[in-house]
């Protein structure tokens, strides 16, 4: 559960939005995932006061749709705001691989609510893990995010004086490949790229990472193609830019997404993530524990709605980018007794044993961290995060403790 540290982040970064509170029109692409959903969380502020003129279309895949429909319906129930005409939380389909069309119209819809408010989408939408054909999803994964500028500069093609912007959601395999030296020989910054992993059909891992940097990459020059040319064609008139801010979480890990009330038995039907199977192979002993260099799924989405919001970006492009994660790994011993912390304490709150046999968790003491042994600081993140996004990441301890007391007790946050 939520320690005192924790509390007061999450407080200020509220108060920080809430102080600036504006009408703002959000697209989520690949919203009923572990991170979109706790992104669309974020963008939702318990004070209905601070929900005045949001729009927020959630874009899923159409087999999705009647499903997340229930679950923001039940949920908006849940905030008392299911019947407030000021707020729009609508479920659209998406497809990644349509030319943007999908996108294209949850963008009209919003400026059909409101074509004057500032315009963010999240583009979190992107394929990970094996596939029949590992290179061609490399090539979707990147041709998604290039749409989803090109789909930005139509829109203001339209309507010109909107106010548009994409956070991209990269990840740090577009920050360093495995294994690559960083560019100061000591950790990681938000200056490094990964220059290493190629498109490799028998290394679904390597594609992946490609994918990532090659889409941050492309999407950023293809911004600054579009600038470039609004700026010849406005002069000193207009002061059209497509903003886009990157943000590149490590592996991330932390608690469900909640669950509405009248949702709880669906537990099975909602959101899933690579990292909940893993913690859960992890406390059966189907595999050994190790040691990752981890970011928090809720200090990720706060970092998300900041970076959608925030007044100022930095002027620099190369400084528009951020990497979301603690600095050092912890050891798989360390994060074992903290995952074994949250069993207990679910015992303690559920009052019965639960299905873990401590006995059968294993720790993978071969890894020693790569480039990076573990323990010694891996990347530069915290200062540009807190400074710029009013964001500051949980421990690795309090991130697993808390997973696994809410994978066991059935809840979230």
């Amino acid at each position: 559960m939520k320690s005192r540290p924790s509390i007061v982040k999450e407080l200020m970064l509220f108060l920080a939005l809430a102080s600036s509170a504006t009408a703002y029109i959000s697209v989520v692409t690949g919203a009923n995932g572990f991170v979109g959903r706790h992104v669309v969380h974020s963008l939702l502020r318990q004070d209905p006061k601070q929900n005045d003129g949001q729009v927020i279309v959630c874009l899923v895949r159409s087999d999705k749709v009647p499903y997340e429909e229930s679950y923001w319906n039940a949920h908006l129930m849940d905030m008392d705001q299911s019947s407030k005409d000021n707020l729009c939380v609508k479920v659209m389909p998406y497809d990644m691989l349509d030319d943007g069309v999908t996108l294209k119209n949850a963008l009209e819809f919003g400026m059909e609510k409101d074509s004057s408010c500032p315009i963010c989408v999240y583009h979190i939408a992107s394929v990970f893990g094996p596939t029949p054909d590992p290179i061609q999803t490399a090539k979707d994964n990147v041709k998604s995010a290039e749409d989803a500028v090109r789909i930005l500069d139509r829109c203001y093609q339209r309507h010109p004086s909107s106010k548009l912007r994409l956070v991209l959601t990269s990840s740090m395999a577009a920050v360093r490949a495995t294994d690559q030296t960083p560019l100061n020989g000591k950790f990681y910054t938000h200056h490094d790229w990964n220059t290493l992993s190629k498109l490799n059909g028998d290394n679904w891992g390597s594609c992946y990472q490609w994918s990532k940097a090659e889409s941050e990459r492309a999407a950023l020059e293809l911004v600054k193609e579009c600038n470039e040319r609004y700026a010849k064609e406005d002069g000193k008139s207009d002061n059209r830019e497509i903003e886009m801010v990157a943000l590149n979480p490590s592996f991330v890990f932390g608690p469900p997404p909640p669950m509405p009330s009248k949702m709880k038995e669906e537990m099975a039907a909602g959101s899933s993530s690579y990292s909940l199977t893993l913690i859960n192979q992890w406390l059966h002993g189907k595999s050994p524990v190790q040691s990752r260099l981890c970011a928090d799924v809720r200090d990720v989405a706060m970092a998300h709605v900041a970076a959608g919001r925030m007044e100022k970006l930095p002027k620099d492009d190369a400084d528009r980018r951020y990497i979301l994660s603690t600095e050092k790994r912890l050891s798989s011993e360390a994060t074992a007794e903290a995952l074994i912390r949250g069993v207990k304490q679910a015992q303690k709150v559920n009052g019965g044993e639960m299905d873990v046999d401590f006995s059968k968790i294993t720790c993978d003491t071969q890894f020693t961290g790569g480039a990076i042994k573990i323990g010694d600081q891996e990347v530069e993140a915290s200062d540009r995060l807190q400074r710029d996004l009013g964001v500051v990441c949980r421990s690795v301890e309090e991130t697993m403790q808390d997973m696994a007391e809410a994978m066991l007790s059935g809840e979230a946050f």
